[in-house]
């Protein structure tokens, strides 16, 4: 419901003069939260009890914080921006029964009186804190929030109002603000909620809910749970499930739960074969492949989705069926014999296709996206993906072609109006209101248009990284009489036109391999075929937990980056000796994972590289001068096996990737995901979501060590993969070669020096003659 001006008036009163809302002047820690605000009146709201566990729902209890919304720098208002707000999900199967919102709110001049900040859920006032009485420039505050105004879907918004605009609920938006004037909620501000999860029917219609909810704000863990023993047919079968939960998981990082002969406390998966027993749960006996959900025994709320096959062929095409759409509305499934397409190179449907531009309406989801309403929004932003591999020459530029218009108001301030773009958070260009140049005061007179709404934009390729996102910005400037209720008008648009393109047909794909960075930011090479039809996995003869939780990790990553599942990954437990094998091996990139104890794996896909294991310690070989020299003439980057091998002698416990050429394929490449023991590798899938990772990985060798620092190296030989045109190969090995292009340069002078002094000295004596004969 609606707060009356009256209601909101007394608020207002309480907020200013209840004691219960002084704040506390200590800035080492933050002070005990305040009695909340009800927003009924002066009386405190009582926390509602939690209902005692039954065997229809399940109680939880949550925290939903400003940066889990996305505000991950906060939430500013200033006397140009007072309004901000941002949009939450929460769980669609869960009734919320108490809430709650903790602000730390920071102000940078507590000398500007009379200002509030109004908290708005849904539309619906909340209540107001009157920001002057901030000790110290900052505060914390609790205000609770009556639970039927919490949906799954929510928008939390601010304002800025004075005490009188409260009153007689109006806004005054034209008012002397210090321009300097900053209202900040800090990230850790936070949205506390309890409820109760409801007890849905048992089917297989709504997947991925109940396990995983894609459109939930906060991050969540899947539970996926093994028998005591799980083998190789098995783990390939998750790694489909995990590639198709980070393939619909719209760019969020997944985490995995992961257990061995033990339920999930919760929502969770169980795969096996039949007969097997999981967590006292013996998987039914089946003809083929089959799906099933259950209710876990633990409490009947939550679901368990059984995934069986009596072999590695019927796991996978349980797997497959749950990345097909059109899932019946039941409990059981027996999966029929499917088949999928295997997927060309590079045809990754989230990788920017580069044989023609590209309209960035096909980038997105919602063409809502690029529409900025009203005069105080946030970015309008346009993620993209690339193949990691693009090789564009220097100079050459991706154009993005742009068309915008900017919202038709007579209020508005076209010569001071602009349109910002950014790429990954730098500044490309800005683009006025107004055509601009000698034709301008023409068309003015002539009564056409003067408002531009195409531009080019060039953007150096190198800045384009695997993850990529374009922002754009409409800085609308009032003019000095525009009414107030215009400027606080949603309804006016301005928006970037979904038949804008991105134009990367001149670029090629290209590089140097071993690459971690481009591992790290795409999983290439792995992801060249984006369902991993030339990847081999290699596993521990037998997997622990935290072997198979970064498995299920990277592939969660894999189907993230591409949009595909991993449907022809292969996967072994311990190194294969059969000659098939040994075939597969040779014909795909291999993804090692186990810690350094497991020698009898690592040694032989170290053989002939610059890593050697030497009792569960992993060493770097480090180069002679002449291997230096030599690597120096091919053109190759300096190398710093030094430095990692010092690393190596001063760290005992560390987590990270290395890479080298394949023993099998000298084109192919191995990455091995690896640790010193199994508490340091269960770390590293966390690690390598992090951006700061992102932005360090590089070369062959990557690692972080106890207290989070991370370095890299490049310590072995790099080759080339991929295609260029002959002539630019040329340029290419010329350019990369300066050495052999100096002594080429030197040879031919020494070759043609001589021939051309013989054939000008012979044209010298023959003019001689000619004079002499006149």
């Amino acid at each position: 419901m609606r707060c009356k001006p009256i209601a909101l008036a007394t608020l207002l009163a309480c907020s200013v003069n209840t004691p219960a809302f002084a704040l506390s002047s200590d800035n080492d820690a933050p002070p005990t939260l305040p009695t909340p605000l009800s927003l009924q009146g002066t009386t405190p709201a009582q926390p509602q009890q939690m209902v005692p566990a039954n065997t229809s729902n399940q109680n939880i209890a949550s925290t939903l914080s400003f940066g889990d919304m996305g505000a991950t720098g906060g939430l500013t208002l200033s006397g140009q921006q007072l309004q901000n707000g941002m949009s939450f999900n929460l769980p669609g199967d869960l009734v919320i029964t108490d809430a709650h919102i903790s602000l730390n709110v920071q102000v940078n001049r507590s000398d500007v009186s009379g200002e509030n900040l109004q908290l708005m859920l849904n539309g619906q006032p909340l209540g107001a804190i009157p920001l002057d009485q901030l000790q110290q420039d900052k505060g914390y505050w609790q205000l609770d929030v009556p639970a039927s105004m919490v949906a799954s879907s929510n928008n939390l918004s601010f304002q800025l109002k004075t005490g009188d605009d409260i009153i007689n609920n109006v806004w005054s938006c034209q008012r002397p603000l210090p321009a300097d004037y900053k209202v900040t909620l800090q990230p850790e501000s936070s949205l506390n909620y309890q409820g109760l999860w409801l007890n849905v029917r048992k089917t297989l219609g709504t997947f991925p809910r109940p396990f995983v909810d894609i459109k939930q704000t906060k991050d969540q863990a899947i539970s996926i749970a093994y028998p005591a023993m799980p083998d190789a047919d098995v783990l390939t079968a998750s790694a489909i499930v995990a590639s198709q939960f980070g393939a619909l998981s719209n760019g969020k990082p997944s985490r995995f739960d992961v257990q061995y002969d033990a339920l999930p406390v919760g929502n969770g998966i169980l795969i096996g074969k039949p007969g097997q027993t999981i967590g006292g749960i013996t998987l039914p006996e089946t003809n083929g492949a089959a799906l099933q959900v259950i209710d876990n025994p633990q409490n009947p709320a939550w679901k368990l989705l059984i995934i069986s096959g009596h072999n590695e062929m019927q796991l996978r095409q349980a797997a497959w069926r749950l990345t097909l759409p059109a899932l019946p509305d039941s409990d059981t499934l027996d999966v029929p014999t499917l088949k999928i397409a295997q997927r060309a190179a590079y045809d990754a449907p989230r990788w920017i296709n580069t044989e023609h531009p590209v309209a960035v309406r096909s980038l997105l989801t919602d063409e809502g996206a690029l529409i900025a309403h009203g005069v105080w929004h946030g970015e309008n932003r346009l993620p993209f993906r690339t193949a990691p591999d693009l090789f564009l020459w220097d100079g050459s530029s991706v154009p993005l072609h742009l068309n915008y218009s900017f919202a038709q108001k007579n209020w508005i301030d076209d010569q001071d109006s602009f349109l910002n773009v950014s790429l990954n958070g730098e500044f490309l260009k800005r683009l006025p209101v107004s055509k601009e140049g000698m034709l301008a005061p023409v068309l003015s007179m002539l009564g056409l248009s003067q408002r531009q709404q195409s531009a080019v934009v060039n953007i150096d390729p190198r800045a384009i990284l695997g993850n990529n996102q374009l922002g754009f910005w409409f800085g609308l400037k009032p003019q000095k009489n525009a009414p107030c209720n215009a400027m606080a008008d949603e309804n006016i648009q301005s928006r970037i036109d979904g038949d804008s393109t991105l134009d990367f047909s001149r670029a090629w794909h290209f590089g140097k391999l071993p690459n971690l960075a481009w591992f790290s930011s795409a999983m290439f090479p792995f992801t060249r075929h984006a369902d991993l039809a030339q990847t081999t996995v290699l596993m521990p003869a037998h997997p622990t937990v935290d072997d198979a939780t970064v498995l299920l990790n990277l592939m969660a990553q894999s189907g993230r980056d591409t949009g595909v599942t991993a449907n022809y990954l292969h996967l072994y437990t311990g190194l294969p000796g059969q000659e098939e094998a040994q075939q597969q091996l040779a014909d795909s990139d291999v993804l090692a994972i186990g810690s350094l104890s497991n020698g009898e794996m690592l040694n032989p896909l170290l053989q002939n590289s610059a890593f050697a294991l030497n009792e569960n310690t992993l060493e770097v070989k480090t180069a002679s001068a002449v291997s230096r020299v030599l690597s120096l003439l091919r053109g190759d980057p300096a190398r710093t096996d030094m430095d990692a091998a010092e690393y190596l002698s001063d760290n005992n416990q560390w987590r990270g990737l290395l890479s080298m050429r394949s023993p099998w394929n000298a084109q192919r490449v191995v990455v091995v995901a690896t640790a010193t023991d199994n508490h340091q590798l269960s770390q590293l899938a966390e690690d390598m979501n992090k951006p700061a990772f992102l932005s360090i990985a590089g070369g062959d060798f990557t690692a972080v060590n106890n207290a989070g620092e991370i370095k890299s190296w490049r310590v072995g030989e790099q080759f080339t993969s991929g295609n260029l045109p002959g002539y630019m190969k040329i340029l290419w090995f010329a350019s990369e070669h300066i050495f052999w292009l100096v002594a080429l340069a030197c040879l031919i002078a020494a070759a043609s020096g001589p021939m051309l002094f013989t054939l000008l000295q012979r044209h010298a004596q023959q003019r001689l003659q000619d004079k002499t004969k006149k």
